[in-house]
């Protein structure tokens, strides 16, 4: 049986390979060295739009934010403002409200002092019934002056205070100590912390010296 004879091994052809390599190197090198297609420029060119419109809004939410503070302050500005004009008002109306009390319960007060006077005086020609009516009218004030708050100033005995007292004179007296109420000519009356009327007084002075009321 005959052999078939062995494939001669062809001689590598010169240069070959070697060929097509530097072809590839050559391809990737040109590729490398060509210049950016349309797609890349545009992609490029969207990117950098991209860029700025964020750059964009970003200055328009600062500024938006800035805005924002603004006119967060200035609302509480005015609602400070508000409020300070709402008291002042409140305020104002209150002490209106009192100066107006004060000024008829001062009126009935001289009423009421009117009718004590001429009890004090009247004399036994006046007919009892008149007087005791004169006394319901007085005590009717005088009840109504309590209910509304008017207290009677403690003066006799007290040390003379100029807020609550009107010094008539002064009397020399070894009854009092020097610079007390010796004696209330008028009562006086207050409101609360306010003096509807101060009251009336002489204050003791010490014996031997001599002091007008007008330096009391």
């Amino acid at each position: 049986m005959s052999k078939k004879p062995k494939n001669p091994v062809e001689p590598e052809r010169s240069g070959g390979a070697p060929t097509e390599l530097s072809t590839s190197s050559a391809a990737a090198a040109d590729a490398l060295d060509a210049p950016p297609t349309d797609a890349a420029d545009a992609s490029a060119a969207k990117f950098s739009s991209w860029e700025e419109r964020v750059s964009e809004l970003e200055r328009d939410l600062a500024a938006a934010r800035a805005d924002v503070a603004s006119a967060s302050d200035r609302a509480l500005r005015s609602l400070a403002e508000f409020d300070n004009y709402r008291r002042r008002t409140e305020r104002e109306r209150d002490e209106a409200s009192i100066r107006g009390r004060a000024d008829v319960l001062r009126e009935l007060l001289e009423v009421a002092d009117n009718f004590d006077r001429a009890l004090d005086h009247a004399n036994s020609g006046v007919p009892p019934a008149f007087l005791e009516g004169m006394r319901l009218v007085a005590r009717g004030l005088h009840d109504l002056l309590d209910r509304k708050g008017v207290e009677r100033i403690d003066a006799e005995g007290k040390p003379f205070d100029p807020e609550l007292h009107e010094a008539l004179t002064m009397m020399p007296s070894d009854a009092a100590e020097p610079d007390t109420v010796l004696q209330v000519v008028q009562a006086g009356y207050r409101l609360g912390d306010r003096v509807l009327r101060p009251a009336k007084v002489i204050v003791a002075a010490p014996l031997g010296a001599t002091k007008p009321a007008e330096d009391a």
